[in-house]
């Protein structure tokens, strides 16, 4: 700058004295010209040149003039910038901040440079020495607070002899420079950051403005079983924004901050307390109040009276944060029942009889009560019985948590609230029924106790959705799909009954089938015939712990007598076919392959049930499930399987003919590797070995019998029959 200066000043000085000698040379030329005319002379030509070159000369001074001018302010202009940047390294930043403001007023006034590159470096050179001067500030302010916290305490001390006579010097550099109120907000960003929410995260607080300096506010942390009440929480809030006004002024709580402060205490005192019951909810006007009272008195502070005010929000929310903390709370407890790992048993000292003081029982508490159009509903309901069986202690409690979130349903007044809380009952339900088999997969494959027990949570499950649907239909507010749940309910217990059933059966077959099949050759063989007589062992053994497993109250006897009839099934098909595959049968062979039949028929008696525990059983039938499906009756009980019998023997072969389709084949083969071949002929004819197939027949003809004519022609006639 300093050099194009001097260029140009040299430059219109010579163009003024220049300027002058032609104002001297035109006055001479019009004399002249008055003497002498133009005719005589011919001087009019050059003087127009004359002229012409005399206003282009006029025009260059003007610019030069311009540009000189130009060129003195942007002089000023450094001259200022190098005085700013003094004042800011002297510490004088409210100074410092005016210069600021006064350079960019100068530059946006010369129109010589207006959207030119020298303006905009100008322009980004006063807004670096903004930003420096609001970093100068932020940083005073940080040398002089300091935040100390550990369990146990909290310290904010600020050294105010350092801030003597510098706060007014901050807060007018902050007034002159643009967006100094986010310094404002960055600083108390920092204080309720670094020392607030640390306070606001202990359990109990506690402070005593009577001991605390001037300079320090010092809390006490606690993390304890005692809890600070809400008033003390807000109070202490409170007095935390009276000691930062008090020692760094009241402007620095920027309305951004004070919303904070109002979201922290929200946080604590409001949201992480939401009652849980509706007892609760009617004492808890009294933080509501108080919330509010704290929220009015800390936000008159803010400069925009219209901010948001989160508290007064939430509060208008009571009604929705209580229904989605019991539905959050709900579906957590289900999904933790469905995941423990303790399978807890729940025994069942009679059959459960719905009704409504069980309903009662189930729902009310000190704290809670049934809605009178629940009970009416209840009333109105048909009675129902769910037979008496081992269930688990989680899908007891997830019914419970249905039932409650029901009736709380019924006793609110918001169709949506209510809508929300019925369909939260299903869906605690629907959790669990999907949930449980997923995370406990090995343990249903491998336990048998545990997947019948899975069993009866199942029809229990889907028997109680039933109800629930029925009621929620008597409220044509509340109608979730509970049929839906209910069928989910009944198929997957159906589905790891039958899997469990499979596995196990192949497990016997295994055991019984000696080795294969090889054991029914040559039986009348000694080590054969023990073969046989140990493979039957095992057998009896395995299916044996299998019963004790399952054997009532742990399952309906109805349920019993259905697996143990599947379990039968299997062995006694792997004894028929064995001895069916078998071609060759000796006269000493098929007497011992007979009383091996008869041997393992013997396990019917594995039917016979104590009649102290089935008598209970036997007033009751599928119909006394009112509430469930056909099918979950059907599952459940069968007042034929439950009828008194006093003797053993003929109560395992009337339940085995029933449940084992196997059972009579087994005894007719017995008989059949002990009769003639007219008998089995005469036996065909009758009908009485119709579940024998004719290759069946024919093998075992051929096995026993020796190859002659007659044989062929019995043969034959067995093919025709």
């Amino acid at each position: 700058l300093d050099e194009n200066y001097l260029t140009y000043s040299a430059a219109v000085t010579k163009a003024e004295s220049a300027q002058s000698s032609i104002a001297q040379l035109l006055q001479g030329v019009d004399e002249l010209q008055l003497m002498l005319g133009d005719e005589e002379t011919g001087i009019q030509t050059r003087l127009d040149t004359a002229i012409k070159n005399e206003e282009q000369i006029c025009e260059r001074v003007q610019s030069n003039s311009a540009i000189l001018q130009c060129l003195t302010q942007l002089s000023a202009i450094n001259r200022e910038l190098q005085d700013m940047d003094r004042l800011v390294q002297s510490g004088e930043l409210d100074k410092a901040a005016q210069k600021a403001e006064s350079i960019e007023t100068t530059v946006n006034a010369m129109e010589n440079i207006e959207d030119t590159h020298i303006a905009a470096i100008l322009v980004e050179r006063v807004n670096l020495a903004r930003m420096n001067i609001k970093e100068n500030v932020l940083r005073e302010f940080h040398k002089v607070i300091a935040v100390e916290t550990n369990a146990n305490s909290a310290n904010l001390r600020v050294d105010t002899s350092r801030l003597k006579g510098r706060i007014s010097v901050l807060f007018a550099a902050l007034d002159s420079v643009k967006d100094g109120e986010n310094v404002l907000k960055e600083l108390a960003l920092y204080i309720i950051s670094a020392f607030v929410k640390p306070v606001l995260a202990a359990q109990l607080v506690t402070h005593d403005d009577a001991e605390s300096p001037t300079s320090e506010f010092n809390v006490q942390l606690s993390n304890g079983s005692d809890t600070t009440p809400t008033d003390g929480v807000c109070d202490l809030v409170l007095s935390i924004v009276a000691f930062v006004s008090r020692v760094l002024g009241d402007r620095v709580w920027v309305d951004v901050a004070l919303t904070e402060l109002a979201q922290l205490v929200l946080q604590r005192c409001y949201l992480q307390r939401i009652p849980e019951t509706r007892t609760e909810l009617a004492s808890f006007h009294k933080t509501v109040d108080t919330l509010s009272g704290f929220e009015a008195t800390l936000l008159a502070q803010c400069a925009d009276p219209s901010i948001e005010r989160p508290i007064q929000a939430a509060v208008k929310r009571l009604d929705e944060l209580f229904v989605e903390r019991q539905c959050a709370r709900a579906l957590e407890q289900s999904r933790r029942a469905a995941e423990s790992t303790a399978f807890a048993v729940y025994k069942m000292d009679t059959h459960q009889e719905w009704s409504l003081a069980f309903v009662q029982a189930t729902v009310e508490d000190p704290d809670t009560k049934l809605a009178s159009s629940f009970a009416q509903s209840i009333k109105e309901h048909p009675a129902a019985v769910f037979p008496q069986c081992i269930i688990s202690e989680s899908i007891v409690g997830t019914v419970s948590s249905a039932y409650q979130l029901l009736n709380e349903s019924m006793q609110c007044n918001e169709p949506g609230l209510a809508q929300r809380l019925a369909e939260t009952a299903q869906n605690v339900l629907d959790v669990y029924c999907v949930l449980f088999p997923v995370v406990h997969r090995q343990q249903l494959r491998k336990v048998p106790a545990l997947a019948l027990q899975f069993f009866n949570d199942c029809m229990y499950g889907a028997h109680h959705c039933t109800i629930l649907g029925q009621l929620a239909a008597a409220e044509n507010k509340v109608n979730p799909n509970w049929s839906a749940v209910a069928r989910k309910f009944f198929d997957s217990g159906i589905r790891h009954v039958a899997e469990l059933a499979e596995s196990e059966s192949r497990e016997l077959k295994s055991l019984v089938g000696a080795d294969n099949g090889t054991g029914f050759y040559n039986a009348s063989d000694e080590q054969q015939r023990d073969a046989l007589a140990k493979s039957l062992k095992r057998g009896r053994l395995a299916l044996t712990q299998l019963c004790a497993a399952m054997r009532p109250p742990n399952v309906t006897p109805h349920m019993f007598y259905r697996i143990l009839g599947r379990y039968l099934d299997a062995m006694f098909a792997a004894i028929i076919d064995g001895i069916v595959s078998v071609r060759d049968i000796g006269v000493d062979d098929s007497q011992v392959l007979s009383d091996h039949c008869r041997a393992a028929y013997g396990l019917v008696s594995l039917f016979h049930l104590d009649p102290e525990i089935t008598c209970a059983y036997s007033t009751l039938t599928s119909a006394a499930l009112v509430s469930s499906t056909d099918e979950q009756g059907d599952a459940l009980l069968d007042s034929d399987d439950e009828s008194d019998e006093s003797e053993t023997t003929a109560q395992g072969v009337r339940l085995a003919k029933k449940h084992c389709q196997m059972s009579d084949k087994l005894v007719q083969l017995a008989d059949i590797l002990m009769i003639s071949r007219a008998d089995i002929l005469a036996r065909r004819r009758a009908g009485l070995l119709a579940q024998y197939s004719v290759n069946e027949l024919v093998s075992l003809v051929r096995a026993l019998f020796s190859d002659t004519h007659e044989r062929a022609l019995d043969i034959d006639e067995l093919k025709r029959i």
